[in-house]
């Protein structure tokens, strides 16, 4: 007995069901999500339920086919929603409980693809599968409960959805096995849950990610604490690194491959570095070696004067010597007539200027100098060509301290 004209709100169902299908299918895809992509399969099988319903009146399906087509899509349905509930809830139910009700859908397969109709054994196979639906919703309830009482997040937000379309279920399977009605609510149930399956789980997942990224955040933080030497990422603010390196430190690590940075004061410290998405750098700096307290580096006690045309060649050659542990004389065009005079002397103009440093007898100078381009003048230096390099100068300065 039809009990209303369902096609309108089954044709609805379907429309509803279709657009779940495409929405979560495309999600399940983008995040390779199995759950989802369960879940979308379930609202694919029962909307196609629904739209054969929906042709009922018309003349495009016979009444036997679509009843066959209907019953055998709303069985692949049902285990699809099985499939997406195991992955919900893997502690509460086991991974074998589709395959059980697979097997215990036999009879419906048997009596849409094997009887005839109005076959006699047609209504005991029916009631059979009805009772593996009821079955079926029963236990995913009690999943969902035990899950709830676990403190499951999924189970608390989802128990009374569960129970709440499981009704119209129950009540179509009995109004059909009982009085022989017609209530097509299924498809709508399966909406409410599909929603209330679907927002609950990105919820879950948006979750689980900020709970990661604190947690990440955290242990970040506390390594930073635990590494030696100040930690810093280049798009965080450091305050340290700002007084050390200046307020350009961050561009200054990032745009550099040298493994050696100096500080404001002159100091050479050491990079341990990482690099992150988007160009930025995780690490930390520790003092160079030569320049570690206690330890000093090879140039402590030795005064070294420098003359350079190219202020900003002056600044790289300074942080070099300062972080070997030199004192630092900035001399300027022309030399001092006077003492004390320096240790060492790095000279990079003509040095014919030299001429006015005492009677132009640099024999007679204790100090040693370093001719950074320019002709080769006698005097107890050695000679280096422009552009100036660390190990080249390091090496030079170490010849003529003796130290190698």
């Amino acid at each position: 007995m039809q009990l209303l004209d369902w096609t309108l709100l089954d044709a609805l169902q379907a429309g509803a069901l279709f657009a779940l299908t495409v929405a979560y299918g495309a999600d399940a895809f983008a995040r390779r999500d199995r759950m989802m992509g369960w879940l979308s399969l379930t609202c694919l099988m029962v909307g196609l339920r629904h739209g054969v319903l929906a042709l009922e009146s018309g003349p495009v399906l016979t009444l036997d086919v679509m009843e066959r087509a209907q019953s055998l899509l709303v069985c692949f349905g049902f285990l699809a929603l099985c499939m997406a509930v195991v992955r919900l809830f893997p502690r509460q139910l086991p991974q074998r409980f589709p395959r059980w009700i697979a097997l215990g859908m036999i009879p419906n397969y048997v009596r849409n693809l094997a009887l005839p109709p109005l076959h006699p054994l047609d209504p005991p196979l029916h009631h059979a599968a009805d009772i593996v639906y009821l079955i079926g919703c029963g236990t995913m309830i009690w999943a969902t409960l035990k899950a709830r009482h676990a403190g499951d997040p999924m189970g608390q937000r989802l128990f009374l959805g569960f129970l709440g379309v499981s009704l119209p279920v129950v009540v179509e399977i009995a109004a059909e096995s009982l009085f022989n009605l017609k209530i097509r609510l299924s498809g709508l149930s399966l909406v409410i849950l599909a929603m209330a399956i679907g927002t609950s789980w990105q919820w879950l997942v948006t979750q689980s990610l900020r709970e990661r990224m604190l947690q990440a955040e955290a242990e970040a933080e506390a390594w930073e604490d635990l590494v030696p030497g100040g930690a810093f990422r280049t798009d965080h603010p450091s305050e340290f690194m700002e007084a050390t390196f200046g307020r350009d430190w961050a561009a200054r690590i990032e745009g550099t491959s040298d493994e050696r940075l100096t500080s404001q004061q002159g100091t050479v410290f050491r990079l341990r570095t990482h690099a992150l998405p988007g160009g930025h750098r995780l690490g930390w700096v520790e003092r160079d070696e030569d320049t570690r307290p206690g330890m000093g580096g090879f140039l402590a006690g030795w005064t070294v004067a420098l003359g350079m045309d190219d202020p900003a060649e002056t600044a790289r050659v300074e942080g070099w010597l300062r972080g070997w542990g030199a004192d630092i004389e900035i001399w300027s065009t022309v030399p001092p007539r006077e003492g004390p005079y320096p240790s060492v002397l790095v000279w990079a103009r003509e040095p014919s200027i030299l001429a006015v440093w005492r009677e132009d007898d640099l024999l007679r100078r204790r100090a040693r100098w370093i001719q950074a381009g320019g002709p080769l003048t006698e005097g107890p230096h050695a000679r280096l060509e422009l552009p100036l390099g660390e190990a080249g100068l390091r090496a030079a300065l170490q010849g003529l301290l003796g130290q190698r």
